[in-house]
């Protein structure tokens, strides 16, 4: 019962001082004046069971949980964004050493293309250098031996030969060959020649 009594004094008390400031003109707006003076008259009507204690705190209370749900929430997209951020730092990295294997070997196989090229041209010029001396061999034997003797052999090493004579041996050669035979050869010389170009 002190309680309530103590709680009624300081409240007659505030009553008292807002009025003697709104005479005073301290408070000039006298809508504050009146609302300060409402909400005391409710808080002095209200029943108080408890004593005195401070309304505020509810409102703070709900004003805090929402503050509270609000930073909890951002916290864990906070937590989320670092997962994430750490897994694309590790996938990153992960690329980074594929990337690195990756043009180890495509260097390694750049390394092997050239040798496979140097290895190439040299059986190519083997080969050329069989097919002049097989040249040379079929424009000193008699144009109807050779001319026989080339129906004989694979189209593509034919035309080889033929291509490595001279034009007035081959064009003598090719008269003493089948006519199917020829056209075979001609179109396999055509194809040699338009891949060299």
């Amino acid at each position: 019962m002190k309680k309530l009594i103590i709680a009624c004094n300081i409240l007659i008390l505030f009553i008292v001082l807002v009025k003697v400031a709104a005479v005073v003109g301290i408070i000039k707006n006298s809508e504050i004046a009146n609302s300060l003076l409402t909400v005391s008259k409710a808080a002095a009507d209200s029943p108080v069971t408890t004593g005195f204690e401070p309304i505020s705190r509810d409102v703070s209370e709900d004003i805090l949980s929402g503050e509270r749900k609000l930073l909890s929430s951002l916290l864990e997209k906070q937590k989320a964004l670092d997962n994430q951020e750490k897994f694309l730092q590790s996938e990153e990295r992960r690329l980074n050493l594929l990337k690195d294997e990756i043009l180890s070997k495509i260097g390694n196989l750049q390394e092997l293309e050239k040798r496979l090229t140097g290895l190439f041209e040299m059986v190519e010029e083997r080969n050329d250098s069989k097919y002049k001396s097989m040249a040379k061999v079929y424009e000193s034997t008699p144009p109807a031996r050779a001319g026989s003797t080339l129906e004989k052999l694979d189209t593509k090493i034919a035309a080889a030969i033929i291509m490595n004579m001279k034009s007035k041996s081959a064009g003598a050669i090719l008269g003493h060959v089948n006519p199917a035979k020829a056209v075979e050869i001609t179109r396999e010389i055509t194809m040699q020649v338009k891949s060299v170009e």
